[in-house]
């Protein structure tokens, strides 16, 4: 199927739209999300898959859907729309399968570990982490990529400490993620990979069992299967949820936010200025970039009306929460990055149940990393033209295939 033109306006006749669809410049907001936004609210998209869904790309729309009940996480059954295969969603009873109260019972067990609070604690990890590597990268060739360097690498050493890897799992982990499958790939390909990474927790979750239980997440999750809190599947499907979205998801917004800060340099010369402007720049970096193009679908379970379109029961909506970051309805000037407007980057983390466990470590994380580089490396800049860098949108958490940098 061809790809839409966005510039025509008879897009009509193009739907449903394939996905993925083709980004913004420097990869923003892909155009035919913006036409969505503005012309149907409620978009039939064809995914990968070939599952038929409803696209929102309106921030209203999108916190009153997730909000109801009438629409369910739970993907288990066979023939769940998905986006391209057996991905996350079709792992187990774990946080992105489970409606309210079973949502709710088994989030209460992980969730003071993900607390701004929490986020406190797991900083000088992240500090410390993030200057080796920034000494090592120093030391290396100029220029260099970022991603492999710093971005991807980062994430990696930190989460192996927050999610509690066993040294003996190391290799396996850094062979493992961050992920970067195609979702176009395939049905197998994403099967074969979503075995993989269910292999790897197994894995964890028995050499954790061996030894004493930590007070970290994982350590939780056991102690609430021990207690009858949870069941075993509830338990290795959320550590499946844990390591797929944390040991990917930040590695976007890392180098994104890398990118971005160096194109406006006034910006980032203020951040070094006054180091109280970094939590800021993080927040202006996850509205501006949602790195997830569409999020995972939900099914509805009986008819609902959204905008005069009739979301039979069994169809399924996925929104663009990009989208509802440059809302203009919410959001003035939208396509300007600033760091001192007022709207902050909260819609990209979802609304209702199943708004962002790791919401509050994502803003830590990200603030941390960036002040960590730019501090090490102030007069850092892109070593290509800014439109040369390759970009795929056919992953999960779009972002850059490399950013070549110097200083």
């Amino acid at each position: 199927m061809s790809v839409p033109d966005q510039s025509n306006p008879r897009i009509e006749q193009d739907l449903p739209l394939p996905y993925p669809f083709p980004l913004g410049d420097l990869g923003k907001l892909p155009p035919l999300i913006q036409w969505a936004q503005k012309s149907r609210p409620v978009c039939p998209v064809l995914m990968p898959s070939g599952s038929r869904v409803w696209m929102l790309t309106r921030k209203n729309d999108i916190a009153a859907v997730f909000a109801d009940p009438r629409f369910s996480r739970n993907l288990l059954a066979p023939g769940s729309p998905r986006i391209s295969g057996d991905d996350v969603t079709a792992v187990g009873r774990g946080l992105f399968n489970l409606d309210p109260p079973d949502h709710t019972r088994v989030k209460q067990v992980i969730s003071p570990y993900f607390t701004r609070r929490a986020t406190q604690t797991y900083l000088p990890l992240i500090c410390e982490r993030a200057h080796a590597l920034l000494d090592t990268m120093a030391a290396g060739p100029n220029p260099t990529d970022l991603v492999t360097a710093y971005a991807a690498r980062l994430q990696l050493t930190v989460m192996r400490g927050v999610l509690g890897v066993p040294p003996e799992l190391y290799d396996t982990y850094e062979q493992l993620f961050p992920t970067g499958a195609s979702i176009s790939a395939g049905p197998e390909a994403t099967g074969n990979e979503t075995q993989e990474i269910q292999r790897f927790v197994a894995e964890v979750i028995a050499a954790r069992r061996r030894g004493p239980l930590l007070d970290d997440p994982l350590g939780a999750l056991l102690r609430a299967v021990d207690a009858g809190v949870i069941s075993e599947e509830e338990m290795a499907g959320t550590a499946f949820v844990l390591f797929f979205t944390g040991s990917d998801a930040v590695v976007a917004p890392t180098t994104t936010g890398s990118m971005i800060l160096m194109l406006h340099r006034k910006q980032l010369r203020e951040c070094l200025d006054d180091p109280e402007l970094w939590p800021r720049a993080a927040e202006e970096v996850l509205r501006y970039y949602h790195n997830g193009v569409l999020g995972f679908p939900l099914v509805a379970t009986e008819d609902v009306e959204l905008h005069g379109q009739v979301v039979r029961r069994g169809e399924a909506v996925v929104a663009s929460m990009q989208a509802a970051t440059w809302d203009p309805e919410h959001v003035k000037n939208p396509e300007k990055f600033n760091i001192h407007r007022s709207a902050d980057a909260a819609a990209t983390f979802g609304a209702g149940p199943h708004y962002c466990l790791g919401s509050q470590f994502a803003r830590g994380y990200l603030h941390a990393a960036l002040r960590a580089l730019f501090e090490r490396f102030p007069t850092l800049y892109l070593a290509v033209d800014e439109h040369h860098v390759p970009w795929r949108n056919d992953v999960i958490f779009v972002r850059p295939v490399c950013l070549p940098v110097a200083w």
